[in-house]
């Protein structure tokens, strides 16, 4: 019954949100969320996409201006027999097209004869478009709702009339200022085309326009490239110049070899479509586009005839889908909302993780579509997957928090909220038994506790073990440990369970380091409790153990159990043989090194605990400073305990003591020695069995 009514919300709510998103997609109110997802995707996926080899940039940069004013005296403007040179040399190369994005609206500075060798140049080659200029794309409504448009800006006659075919370069603005779209041809009564379109147009390649996805408004989308520099442009100056010395050799009647650096081959221009642009400081205009607000405005209709040349089209996409993926969106959403069977924050921590993750599939989505040109919608279905989300999780926490709330207040003076949040989620874990899990335990003792315990009165004891416990246990858990139990002055925890932490080891390396700083930090104010200094010793073991309830069907702990517990208890004691305080395993060491743990750790050595005849190797993490002290004598000490290793106790002990005051484990090391020097053993393997617990 109560699964029922959660369906039934849960439904509710997906109808009320698909319906509120999808009247809000059709009636346009996602339009500038859209762009900027729009823009998004087209930036994350330009570099997808090569510019087609069938493009040539060339443009009029400072560069040329330099050379032209230097070498020919030309102050800019340029005279137009300097453009009748350009249009010569991609004659010359049999190029497909050629269209300059310039107006040429006032007849030359330099005279009819400068615009009469432009037209000339035009005529001879019988490619070339020449530009009209509008000022807007589309037309404007008067007051008695004709649409008018402005007076076009024509080049002069001699350039008009010479040219193959004149190009609108007035590119279609979304109301944000940005061009993403551009219209094959102008809406004026001329129907001038584009000059992506008039270049396929006079280069003999223009495919049937009626196939070419469209938006909404007519506008075909355009796929941006990063940067004009992907077509590797060339500036005004080499093209004029190796024309000029064809004219030359030509003139001579000589040959020119035009395979060198100074001069470009005709060959690697046959059949290209070349654009000429200008792109000298305060010469070019600029557009807003996906890809960057100051984008060369020739770029809108270079990655048009590019996007039509590489067929690399983008489409919207249709209204079922979208209002589909809209309802897949809502329900989604709310099925995430209504996840848990128990408002806590562990499962609302999980929800909104299992949120994100969703969120960004779908993003990801919408980017890996957009590649082979799909557009899918971006705002209403994250609105609806937002919407549903949240709406879902409040209902959730309404109807079945208060439950929750009192079974938390009625454990939480019998348990840990660790364990109180697992027991909420999972009821079957108050039966009794465990489960195998890799862990990392945690086992602590203060030095000497005894003897600092007989000074105190039982009011200090109590005063001492309830700070020193507390701030201890507050560094385990802060680093996501779990309290086992305390024995006295002993803390016993481990990491991994019950909730899963894949970088433990780690974790219970910091752990360990920050909870000896802390005691350092804290000696101060513990010696006037104990009025002596407090140390303690800690051991870490990584490996399998079980980990569950255990006990009475009446009372049990959540603890561990195992060989690796026992070996980490061992460890801990072990600390007190090598004059070290923090000591773990090879395993623990392994692990944290794995998951990003920054400690060094220094080899201590190897030793066969107490109920273990097989040794296991010892390291201790080492705090920055305690790593540079190491440093002035690790040779030496790496040197002795090779000779340890292999027998030699005499050489070994005089290497250990040149180095036993700056070292507390080759003080150790030393009266290690001297035993076996003493007692040397029969069958020596390398290592100490440990005789004491």
């Amino acid at each position: 019954m109560k699964t029922n009514k959660k369906i039934v919300r849960l439904l509710i709510t997906v109808a009320a949100v698909f319906v509120t998103v999808s009247v809000m997609q059709v009636a346009g109110l996602f339009g500038w969320f859209e762009n900027k997802s729009y823009d998004m995707r087209m930036t994350a996926t330009a570099d997808n996409f090569s510019p087609s080899e069938d493009i040539t940039l060339v443009l009029l940069d400072q560069a040329s201006l330099d050379w032209a004013s230097e070498t020919l005296g030309w102050s800019y403007p340029w005279p137009r027999e300097s453009y009748a040179k350009i249009i010569d040399f991609f004659n010359r190369a049999n190029a497909a097209s050629i269209a300059f994005d310039m107006l040429y609206t006032e007849p030359s500075m330099y005279g009819p004869d400068d615009d009469r060798a432009l037209g000339e140049a035009c005529r001879n080659f019988g490619r070339v478009i020449e530009t009209v200029y509008y000022g807007l794309q589309d037309g404007e409504i008067n007051d008695d709702g004709v649409v008018e448009y402005p007076d076009p800006l024509y080049p002069v006659d001699e350039i008009k009339n010479n040219a193959a075919i004149l190009g609108n370069v007035t590119s279609s603005l979304d109301k944000d200022g940005t061009a993403r779209r551009n219209r094959f041809y102008s809406t004026s009564p001329l129907a001038e085309p584009g000059l992506a379109v008039a270049s396929l147009i006079v280069g003999d390649d223009l495919p049937d326009l009626k196939k070419i996805p469209l938006a909404s408004d007519g506008g075909m989308y355009i796929r941006f490239q990063k940067s004009l520099d992907n077509y590797i442009p060339y500036n005004a100056e080499q093209i004029i110049r190796t024309e000029l010395a064809i004219e030359e050799a030509e003139a001579n009647g000589v040959e020119i070899d035009l395979t060198g650096d100074e001069y470009l081959e005709l060959e690697q221009f046959e059949g290209s479509h070349v654009f000429f642009g200008l792109y000298a400081p305060g010469l070019f205009d600029i557009c807003t586009t996906p890809i960057s607000p100051n984008y060369p405005g020739v770029g809108v209709h270079i990655c048009q005839l590019d996007t039509i040349l590489n067929e690399s089209y983008l489409f919207e996409s249709p209204l079922w889908l979208t209002l589909l993926i809209i309802a897949l969106a809502s329900l989604l959403g709310s099925c995430i909302g209504g996840l848990t069977k128990q408002a806590n924050a562990k499962s609302v921590v999980l929800e909104v993780l299992l949120f994100l993750l969703v969120l960004g599939v779908y993003i990801g989505s919408t980017i890996a579509a957009f590649i082979p040109g799909l557009i899918m919608p971006f705002a209403s279905p994250l609105l609806a997957f937002v919407a549903a989300f949240i709406a879902s999780l409040i209902e959730t926490y309404l109807s079945e928090g208060k439950q929750r709330r009192f079974l938390k207040t009625a454990f939480k003076q019998y348990l840990s909220p660790t364990v109180i949040e697992n027991l909420i989620e999972h009821p079957d874990l108050l039966n009794l038994g465990g489960e195998r899990r890799e862990i990392t335990a945690f086992f602590s003792d203060v030095q000497g506790f005894t003897s600092i315990s007989e000074s105190m009165t039982p009011e200090g004891m109590t005063q001492f073990l309830n700070l020193y416990l507390s701030e201890m246990s507050d560094i385990i858990m802060n680093h996501g440990g779990t309290i086992d139990k305390y024995e006295g002055d002993a803390i016993i925890a481990f990491w991994n369970a019950p909730t899963f932490e894949e970088d433990h080891a780690k974790r219970g390396i910091e752990a360990a380091m920050e909870c000896q700083k802390k005691l350092v930090e804290m000696q101060d104010e513990l010696m006037k409790i104990t009025g002596k200094p407090v140390k303690q010793r800690i051991g870490l073991n990584t490996g399998i153990a079980t980990v569950g309830n255990f006990g009475s069907r009446n009372r049990f702990d959540y603890t561990m159990m195992g060989d690796t517990v026992n070996l980490a208890s061992r460890l801990e004691g072990i600390n007190k043989q090598y004059g070290s305080y923090t000591m773990c395993s090879k395993s623990t060491m392994d692990s944290a090194i794995e998951h990003g743990c920054t400690f060094d750790f220094r080899n201590v050595g190897k030793v066969a605990v107490v109920g273990r005849k097989e040794p296991v190797l010892i390291y201790n993490p080492l705090s920055a400073a305690e790593k540079s002290v190491l440093d002035g004598f690790n040779d030496i000490f790496l040197k002795a305990y090779g000779l340890f290793e292999k027998g030699d106790f005499v050489e070994a002990k005089k290497l250990f003591e040149s180095i036993a005051d700056r070292d507390p484990v080759s003080s150790k090391y030393v009266d290690k020695c001297a035993m076996l020097i003493k007692n040397p053993p029969e069958n020596w393997q390398g290592f100490i069995q440990a005789t004491e617990k």
